[in-house]
């Protein structure tokens, strides 16, 4: 059988798209940060409008926001906004687990333990990129198993507001690897289908999640208030 070996290419678009969303989450550029257009087409080297257009998928995904006076800066939010968040995402995700725990059947149990897998062998430290990416796979999972357009969408927005502080969240590495063991346990209690006992392995990583990001805006000014 001949396999596809057909490279997908990136536009320039698309590669300006990758720079900027990796400089926002490894913290180059942090929350309330100006993103300047006519700059960063000077320094990676390409026309404004590939960069334009990058900018404004960013601020569609609500990790860039603009401004009034015509400027874009990397989305910032107050401490109310992160526990408003945080609180909404207790309350879809518990209503997630509950719906999956009724319909879990067999290959949802083995994509659970798929993740499982992942969580305690795929990512180290130094690769916070890679795990906040399986993060987000796997409670993207656990939402879509809900099949509620609303909440779904929600999620995704509420998910895209707090992307860069996710990073934030995992930078002292007992919370990293605290937080391994979190989803891990979350897992085995859908898998026994104790949604009591998910829910409140998945209150506590939230929790511990949330109040890392709210240390770090107490103590860490922006470069750009």
């Amino acid at each position: 059988m001949i396999q596809n070996t057909k490279k997908i290419v990136l536009t320039i678009k698309d590669q300006v798209y990758n720079i900027i969303k990796e400089n926002i989450l490894s913290e180059r550029y942090r929350p309330g940060e100006k993103v300047n257009e006519v700059l960063l087409a000077k320094e990676l080297g390409v026309s404004r409008s590939p960069v334009r257009s990058a900018i404004n998928e960013l601020v569609g995904e609500g990790l860039l926001e603009s401004k009034p006076h015509h400027y874009v800066r990397v989305r910032k939010l107050t401490e109310k906004e992160i526990l408003d968040v945080y609180e909404l995402r207790l309350l879809v995700e518990q209503f997630a687990i509950e719906k999956l725990v009724e319909t879990l059947d067999e290959e949802t149990t083995k994509q659970l333990r798929s993740f499982a897998n992942e969580f305690s062998t795929c990512c180290t430290y130094d690769q916070l990129l890679k795990y906040v990416e399986l993060d987000t796979r796997f409670h993207t999972f656990l939402i879509n198993h809900t099949g509620n357009r609303l909440v779904i969408e929600t999620f995704g927005r509420i998910g895209a507001m707090i992307t860069p502080f996710r990073v934030i969240s995992l930078k002292s590495k007992e919370r990293f690897e605290e937080s391994i063991g979190e989803h891990v346990g979350m897992i085995e209690a859908l898998c026994e289908k104790d949604a009591k006992k998910a829910t409140e392995a998945c209150r506590t990583h939230l929790t511990l999640a949330k109040n890392e990001i709210v240390r770090y805006l107490n103590k860490v000014p922006s470069r750009n208030p």
